[in-house]
């Protein structure tokens, strides 16, 4: 599992992620557009990226910060099973 997380942007045009299965078959898409947006993706199934950024105003800076975390499922060990 995956969390799409977005912190803050400026001045930003674009930014969507796809979704592809993993054949290649595009999905869906989505635009995080606003802080704390958020996104949970099954990361064993499907891909996801994000285009590219492109500044509204170029004169202006531009950016956009996003946090993604993937988690992972481990086996328990008896150190941890009761845990």
């Amino acid at each position: 599992m995956g969390l799409v997380l977005a912190i803050e942007h400026r001045d930003v045009g674009r930014g969507t992620t796809p979704l592809h299965a993993r054949n290649g078959a595009l999905l869906g898409e989505f635009t995080l557009s606003a802080p704390l947006d958020a996104a949970l993706v099954d990361a064993a199934r499907v891909y996801h990226g994000v285009t590219p950024i492109v500044p509204i105003d170029p004169s202006q800076p531009t950016w956009r910060d996003v946090l993604v975390v993937t988690f992972r499922a481990t086996p328990a060990t008896p150190a941890t099973a009761n845990a």
